[in-house]
């Protein structure tokens, strides 16, 4: 394809839906001074070439899908959208010989409203039209069937026109599989013309009744000898299923067409010519060969010449021409197929040339003349013929105005934008630098090529720009799939299950607590680079200053994989673990690398910068609570435990640390919270070591942790379901001993007791979970941690499988009652020693101490 030089000039620019104007319904009709412009909606704008400016709009009651402007009679018709057909006429001085019932003024231009006293021909039906000597000849789409119907034209001096049919024809339609769906979305409506025989004399006929005039050559073999000699103008119908047929306006018997009004379908049958297989979007005329009057008058004009073929174009780029035949191999008339680019949007012929557009360009291609009788064709049946393109993209509708040798082809174009243009074109194969001189030519090449290097610079980074661009929505779109499979919530298991594990490991010739996070990927999703698993711990009772955070690249997770991620427990600006400890994991994705260069637009100098999550996404996975019983180390063998961890902390005094411990908590099940700063503190051992209690439940313990009794007392299933330790699976033990993080001995051991005196069906078998420890701090943290187990192990458990026995209210309220009167003698003592300053007495120390064995030691029963 070749490119020719063009000057564009917009005129106007117009009003256009959200989708742009339709192709098929677009109009641009030029009318001596005025211009009318039809686009997808329900006006009808008339523009100005004199004062280059929009002078009226008519408003129709619906989108505008055909204009018809007859200007003989300065008559307008349009079909709007499925209410039919209607009608303006204008005097001689431009004024509506009917007058509207709503006339406004917008900005010096004109709004007329089109109401129901314009309709001319009210059919719902009619999916296009054409005006042609008088008669209006309608079609529209019944029943698989394409009809046909001519009716008397509106005179402009009879306000009531007989609307009733003079003659009506019918055919069947013939789609292709791949017209069916236009034929129903109505994207594409048929095109009508008239043509008429061209005598050298003139037409019989006013020239603008007919679209274009033929030769006898071609008018006579393609139309029959009956038209010819009827001189009956011919009805060129183009559908959207691909059938182009014809049919005269007036019938043999018939020399007058207002008086065929004879239904006999035999004296005007429908002819179909050709069958394109796809929609009909254009029909004209053009002229390849010179005609001896021409070459007498090169200055005639082309309305006053015939034309030698005949041109139908389809949506997907097949050109059809029609033309006469060879008299030496007895054709009276041929076909010929040329393929051209596509999609077709509207079409134009002016001289030997036909003018296209598609979405990209607005093009040209010449009718190849026919070859000479006897010539062999050196080219395919179905050439593809080379297009001259003049660089105006999506031209929707157009309008040839003028040819002139000087200036070429002068077009009015509407864009799908809506902008009215009025477009020189060149001719083919004229230069840019037509007559330059030869320096002047090569400098304006050497020009031409540095703009084309400058330019395939800017193309080589635009197109690293949009590569980076496509990357990151590439990227964006997994972290956006990952997203919705993790927050939708419609797999029963958790997509993203992330587990934590805490171990012992000798790590530079120590001993460290460390916790290792296994993250699966169940989704259908892969992540990739980008994303990053967040690790935060923090204590219940510690401030933010004391927590710790990890991060952990995840290169690549595909779907079914699992990575492990290891972290120490401990914390360098911390004295030691505080439990319960609460590890919470996230997962990160950063958006800052998918807008790259644009941090100073997001984070202005001087501004604080936003908080981490909200510079990209953040995914929550799972909350973990570690306890000390996860984090004892046990011995089985009753030698001394393992040596304790590193920690180092100042001495401490349990009084102290019991007189400035909130006092509460539920005495049923024995629980007393103590100030967690202490709980990890060293004290000296004592010689009577403490003991705690809590004794719960056979038939509570058996129905929650699910025991089956094979092989393994329930004692030992309860000591391995607090510990979760391999020791107490494998030796299957009910005693263990060991030390704390930070370095407390202790001894944790499960025996079974009867517990007497509560029912009446007799003694009600439980198991007591009991703790001894020298260290009170040692002692009331592992207290806690299996009290927090149970009272989760009662929330999750099922109170329908089971039934409680029948309890002696009288007794368990005795209980209560001694346990709230050791509450009180905890509090008078706390205010007594606060009001007196006798923190340290050796006697209130003891006193408190005995108050904890009695609340603590044993524990009331947990049912």
């Amino acid at each position: 394809m070749s490119c020719a030089r063009q000057e564009v000039r917009y005129l106007a620019g117009f009003q256009c839906p959200a989708g742009g104007l339709a192709a098929g319904k677009a109009q641009v009709i030029s009318w001596d001074r005025d211009v009318y412009v039809s686009g997808r909606s329900k006006f009808v704008h008339v523009y100005s070439t004199e004062k280059q400016q929009i002078m009226a709009a008519y408003s129709f009651p619906a989108e505008v899908w055909h204009v018809e402007l007859v200007s003989e009679t300065r008559q307008l018709y349009a079909l709007c959208a499925r209410t039919g057909i209607y009608h303006l006429a204008w005097d001689e001085h431009g004024r509506l010989l009917k007058k509207s019932n709503s006339v406004a003024s917008a900005g010096g231009v004109d709004i007329v409203s089109v109401g129901p006293e314009f309709s001319s021909l009210p059919d719902p039906a009619i999916c296009s039209f054409t005006v042609a000597h008088g008669i209006l000849v309608a079609a529209s789409l019944h029943h698989k069937k394409w009809r046909i119907a001519l009716f008397h034209s509106v005179s402009p001096h009879h306000e009531d026109p007989t609307m009733a049919p003079i003659r009506e024809l019918e055919f069947s339609i013939k789609p292709t599989a791949g017209c069916s769906r236009r034929l129903e979305d109505c994207h594409f409506l048929p095109v009508l013309g008239c043509v008429c025989l061209w005598k050298e004399k003139g037409l019989s006929h006013s020239p603008q009744s007919c679209q274009f005039a033929v030769e006898a050559s071609l008018f006579t073999p393609l139309f029959g000898v009956d038209a010819a000699m009827l001189d009956s103008p011919m009805i060129l119908c183009g559908f959207p299923d691909g059938q182009v047929a014809c049919f005269p306006l007036k019938a043999a018997g018939f020399p007058s067409m207002h008086l065929a009004e004879s239904t006999d379908q035999s004296l005007a049958p429908v002819k179909i010519l050709y069958h394109l297989e796809q929609p009909v979007v254009f029909i004209g005329a053009t002229r390849t060969e010179p005609a001896a009057s021409e070459s007498r008058h090169p200055n005639k004009s082309d309305a006053s010449l015939g034309c030698d073929c005949i041109v139908f174009l389809g949506h997907e780029g097949l050109m059809v021409t029609a033309r006469s035949g060879e008299k030496a191999a007895g054709k009276a008339h041929e076909f010929r197929e040329h393929h051209l680019q596509a999609p077709v949007s509207c079409g134009a012929c002016c001289g030997s040339s036909v003018y296209y557009s598609t979405h990209s360009d607005l093009l040209s291609v010449t009718v190849p003349t026919a070859p000479e009788q006897g010539a062999v064709a050196k080219t395919p049946r179905h050439p593809i013929l080379s297009s001259v393109g003049h660089n105006v993209p999506a031209v929707v509708a157009m309008s040839p105005i003028s040819r002139t040798p000087e200036r070429g082809v002068e077009v009015l174009a509407l864009s799908g934008k809506g902008r009215l243009m009025a477009c020189s074109l060149n001719k083919k194969g004229q230069a840019p630098w037509a007559g330059l001189s030869c320096a002047k030519a090569g400098q304006r090449i050497k020009e031409l090529l540095s703009g084309i290097g400058t330019l395939s610079d800017r193309v080589s980074r635009l197109k690293s720009v949009v590569d980076e661009k496509n990357v990151s929505l590439l990227d964006l779109n997994h972290v956006m799939g990952l997203t919705r499979a993790v927050l939708s919530g419609q797999r029963p298991e958790l997509p993203l299950p992330c587990e934590v594990r805490v171990s012992w490991t000798r790590l530079l010739q120590q001993d460290s607590l460390m916790a290792s996070c296994t993250l699966e990927n169940k989704t259908d999703c892969s992540l990739e680079r980008g994303w990053t698993l967040c690790v935060d711990l923090s204590a219940e009772a510690s401030d933010c200053s004391t927590a710790v955070s990890y991060s952990f690249p995840i290169e690549r997770l595909l779907p079914g994989e699992r990575t492990e991620r290891s972290f120490p427990l401990s914390a360098e600006r911390s004295d030691g673990l505080e439990f319960p400890l609460t590890i919470a994991c996230t997962l990160f994705y950063s958006l800052k690398g998918l807008a790259a260069g644009c941090g100073n637009a997001v984070h202005p100098a001087g501004a604080p910068a936003p908080p981490a999550h909200r510079e990209g996404v953040l995914l929550p996975l799972k909350e973990h609570t570690v306890d000390v019983l996860q984090c004892l180390r046990l011995n089985s063998q009753g030698d001394d435990p393992c040596p304790a961890a590193s920690w180092q902390t100042s001495p401490w005094d349990p009084a102290e640390a019991f007189l400035t411990a909130p006092a509460g908590g539920d005495s049923s099940i024995g629980q007393l919270r103590t100030c967690p700063e202490a709980l990890c503190n060293q004290g000296v051992d004592y010689v009577v070591p403490l003991t705690a209690s809590v004794r719960v439940s056979a038939m509570l313990l058996n129905r929650a942790i699910q025991w089956d009794g094979s092989g393994v007392a329930l004692r030992c299933a309860v000591l391995h379901w607090l510990l979760s330790a391999e020791v107490t699976r494998a030796r299957k033990l009910s005693e263990v001993r060991g030390v704390t993080p930070d370095g407390r001995k202790l001894c944790l051991r499960v025996r079974e007791v009867s517990v007497s005196d509560l029912s009446s069906a007799g003694p009600i078998p439980a198991m007591e979970i009991q703790i001894e420890s020298p260290h009170l701090d040692a002692l009331a943290c592992v207290h806690l941690a299996v009290i927090a187990r149970l009272q989760a192990l009662v929330l999750q458990s099922d109170v329908k499988d089971g039934s409680s026995p029948d309890l002696h209210l009288a007794n368990l309220q005795q209980l209560f009652i001694a346990r709230e009167s050791l509450l009180k003698d905890v509090q008078t003592l706390r205010d007594h020693l606060c009001v007196e300053k006798e923190r340290s007495s050796d006697t209130a120390a003891q006193k408190l101490l005995r108050t904890y064995r009695a609340l603590r030691d044993p524990g009331l029963l947990l049912l």
